[in-house]
């Protein structure tokens, strides 16, 4: 299976499905991005704030649909500063784009200086270390400071910046924001949100003294833009947003959905009652019936979990996953339809037009986030 394989086309109506089997019938499976609809989101998050820099995350390979097909998409957004996980990201995507600002948020240990160098990178600067090690540049190159208000992950404590021996070490650096990143923002109500902001503030306000220079600040990830100006501060990091991920708990979602997962029919067979399906024989057909094998498995992210127990759709319709889910192979029960209504070669539907991917997400009882990371990085992709 070719998994870089992301590929830009204009589907019309009369070649999209010849070039979706093609890709369906070589790969098994085939992630649709809708282009128009990620550039509908970027407006939706725009019109959310005002004068404040968005800067996407374009983390984990773009959330597994590929960093530069979606950097090429916000780029003409005008979009100029990118979030990034790791220093191999920034090497990767800074071949190819020489003028945005790429920021890494796990610079990793050792802390590598030469290379954050030699790719023009911007590290976020995670603990006292961290910053000492980048202040032995002789040229001060711009850093992010990462303060933990409360997420316990990664940054510097407000203690440790008011224990500083140093008190010229904050001073000495090229510090373009501060940053801190919500817990719990996907519930409004929680109390957590009000005390990382007001943490951040008491954090930036000292730094702010500390180096007597006014320094922007940014708290927000996709989930706090929605909870209010207050938060929006002068820098958001929104990333699932693009992708039409619903950042919030229990709330509809404002976004548009631009990703469709299909793969197709393989093979179809009559059983008998009685017979068993797949692995473990874990399903025993319970009358005579029509079944069908679908060129997708756990190896392509599709879970376990929903063995016997999840659905897939074909022509629009709900149809039952029957046994446990094979490595690249699943088995769907077509009884439903009449006989030869339904062919090798139909194209299922995973999530899409019949089914939010935050839907099935709940399905394997984890969030959409995940779903997309895992699924997404092994299937071909089409920007469409």
């Amino acid at each position: 299976m070719n998994i870089d394989m992301i590929m830009k086309t204009k589907l019309s109506k009369n070649n999209n499905i010849i070039k979706i089997k093609k890709i369906i019938s070589q790969n098994g499976a085939i992630l649709l991005v809708d282009k128009d609809k990620i550039i509908k989101n970027s407006y939706i998050i725009k019109k959310k704030l005002k004068n404040t820099i968005i800067a996407p995350v374009i983390k984990a390979d773009g959330y597994g649909v590929g960093a530069k097909a979606l950097i090429d998409i916000l780029i003409n957004c005008k979009y100029k500063n990118f979030f990034l996980g790791n220093i191999n990201e920034g090497i990767i995507l800074r071949k190819y784009y020489k003028n945005i600002n790429l920021y890494i948020l796990n610079c990793g240990f050792p802390f590598n200086t030469n290379l954050i160098k030699k790719y023009n990178l911007i590290p976020v600067l995670n603990n006292i270390q961290e910053i000492e090690l980048w202040n032995k540049n002789k040229k001060k190159l711009p850093c992010v400071i990462h303060i933990d208000t409360g997420m316990n992950r990664l940054g510097i404590n407000l203690k440790d910046i008011q224990l500083l021996k140093n008190k010229n070490l904050l001073k000495q650096l090229n510090i373009k924001f501060i940053m801190s990143h919500l817990a719990c923002a996907e519930n409004k109500n929680n109390s957590n949100n009000k005390q990382q902001l007001d943490l951040l503030k008491k954090s930036s306000n000292l730094i702010k003294k500390l180096t007597k220079k006014n320094i922007k600040s940014s708290i927000c990830n996709s989930a706090g833009i929605l909870l209010g100006k207050k938060y929006h501060l002068d820098f958001v990091r929104p990333g699932a947003a693009f992708l039409g991920l619903n950042p919030l708990e229990y709330k509809k979602n404002i976004f548009y959905e631009p990703l469709t997962l299909l793969t197709q029919i393989y093979q179809i067979r009559n059983v008998s009652k009685g017979m068993t399906v797949g692995y473990g024989a874990s399903y025993k057909v319970r009358k005579d019936s029509k079944l069908a094998t679908i060129s997708i498995g756990y190896s392509y992210g599709l879970s376990r979990l929903l063995s016997n127990i999840g659905s897939v759709f074909v022509k629009n319709k709900e149809i039952k996953i029957v046994g446990r889910i094979s490595m690249d192979l699943t088995v769907i029960d077509i009884s439903y339809f009449k006989h030869n209504e339904i062919q090798p070669g139909e194209m299922v539907e995973i999530f899409g037009r019949n089914r939010s991917l935050e839907n099935f997400a709940k399905k394997n009882n984890t969030i959409s986030y995940e779903i997309i990371c895992k699924m997404a990085k092994n299937i071909p992709k089409v920007i469409y």
